[in-house]
């Protein structure tokens, strides 16, 4: 542990010396990367990242292998600004990024929640209008992964989860249609949607274009920073930053029962066996795919077996739509 912690330091200040020679004079034109504002009881919670320059999603249809490998580089080869003021100027609030550009601004809610909220970065004329995702008059939650859950993906192997994403564009993604289905049935009667995946921020963008493409219903999403810290090479793991984003939903949304989609092919069965487990009453039913008519590995059927004994209800198919009929709202 401590030759990992003493490694973690020296690659963070190596990335932050090569960082200060990478990007030169500072920059008076930074770019807002706005993720959208999801309500809590009190505030909005609005997030975002600020940048040197703009990141660019390709309009075009099908194209080489090549040119998406390059599309999709040019998604991580980002000038961070760090400590740089952002403000919501409508509200008189200010935070400043973090040392990957992160910021979080939190809007006091004092009447009807707005569809948008302006955000503005210092030394920069553009204000961003970031949408907001309210879920007060929503009937009950839907938290989703996305990878292998909604788009195929191969998320169980890193190196296959990074080509898929490298070598096809927004437009050639494959996305599974029964989670399409699926999603748009529950969103009709009346879910508030939320997305949750190990996929880093860098790909909002593409996801997002994605989801355009293919109807999936938006909502916030809670992606992973893969950034180099103090005390970690990438930071967090898969299961702790799922577990911590849908800590974090469940706590901005009280007056909401969920239901939670995924999959069986990576954690999914056994992060919400302890998400159920931890909040009795919340978790109205959980759905996941099951890749195959291959046998449960024992890990699963333990996890299942354990939602199950809560009174928590289960649904496995290998197509969400034969599901449709059995969810409960």
């Amino acid at each position: 542990m401590a030759i990992k912690l003493t490694l973690a330091r020296v690659a963070h200040t190596f990335e932050r010396g090569f960082e200060k020679i990478r990007r030169g004079p500072a920059r008076d034109d930074p770019i807002i990367d706005c993720y959208g504002g999801y309500t809590t009881p009190d505030h909005i919670v609005l997030r975002g990242r600020v940048l040197a320059k703009a990141r660019a999603i390709s309009a075009a249809g099908p194209q080489s292998k090549w040119r998406n490998i390059k599309d999709f580089v040019s998604l991580f080869a980002t000038d961070e600004l760090r400590d740089l003021t952002i403000t919501a100027p409508d509200y008189d609030l200010t935070t400043q990024s973090d040392e990957e550009g992160f910021f979080t601004l939190r809007v006091p809610v004092t009447g009807d929640v707005p569809a948008f909220v302006n955000v503005q970065a210092a030394g920069a004329e553009e204000v961003h209008p970031t949408p907001v995702f309210n879920a007060s008059a929503a009937t009950f939650g839907v938290i989703s992964d996305i990878d292998d859950t909604l788009l195929r993906t191969g998320a169980f192997s890193l190196v296959r989860n990074l080509w898929t994403s490298a070598t096809g564009n927004v437009h050639e993604r494959e996305i599974f249609d029964d989670a399409v289905a699926l999603l748009q049935d529950l969103k009709g009667r009346g879910a508030a949607c939320f997305y949750v995946s190990s996929s880093p921020w860098n790909l909002y963008d593409y996801l997002q274009s994605v989801f355009v493409r293919t109807g999936l219903p938006l909502g916030p999403f809670f992606l992973r920073d893969l950034g180099i810290s103090q005390s970690q090479f990438i930071t967090g793991t898969h299961g702790d930053h799922k577990t911590d984003a849908i800590e974090t939903i469940l706590a901005a949304n009280p007056h909401l029962q969920f239901t939670l989609v995924g999959d069986t092919g990576q954690h999914d069965p056994h992060i919400y066996a302890d998400i159920v487990a931890r909040h009795p009453g919340r978790i109205a039913q959980v759905i996941l795919r099951r890749p195959s008519d291959a046998d449960l590995s024992s890990k699963i059927e333990t996890d299942v077996v354990k939602i199950k004994a809560t009174g928590v209800k289960v649904m496995l198919d290998y197509d969400y739509r034969s599901l449709l009929p059995d969810i409960e709202t």
